[in-house]
C-alpha cells in the first residue's frame, strides 16, 4: 500500500507542476482564460484520436481525456479568478 500511496502522490505533485507551469506561461497572455479553454479544446480532441481498439484502450483513453478535461478546467478556473480579483 505503500507503494500506492506513493504513487499517488507523486501524480498529484507533477499535476501540480504541470498547472503552474501553464499558469505561468499563460499569466503573459492577452486573455489567459480564452487561452486556456481553447488549449483544453485541444488537448481533449488530440487525446480523443488516439487508437483505441480494445475496450480497455478506450476505457484509459476515456480517463485520460477526462483527466486532461479537469486539469485544462482548473487552469481555466484559475486564471478567471486571477482576472476578476485584478478587476
Amino acid at each position: 500500500m505503500d507503494e500506492v500511496a506513493d504513487l499517488q502522490a507523486q501524480i498529484v505533485a507533477l499535476r501540480l507542476a504541470v498547472e503552474g507551469a501553464w499558469l505561468s506561461l499563460l499569466n503573459n497572455d492577452p486573455d489567459p482564460a480564452a487561452q486556456a479553454g481553447q488549449l483544453k479544446e485541444a488537448n481533449i480532441a488530440a487525446v480523443s484520436q488516439l487508437d483505441a481498439s480494445t475496450e480497455n484502450a478506450a476505457a484509459l483513453r476515456n480517463a485520460v481525456a477526462l483527466h486532461t478535461a479537469h486539469l485544462w478546467s482548473s487552469i481555466e478556473w484559475q486564471l478567471q479568478q486571477a482576472a476578476a480579483n485584478r478587476q
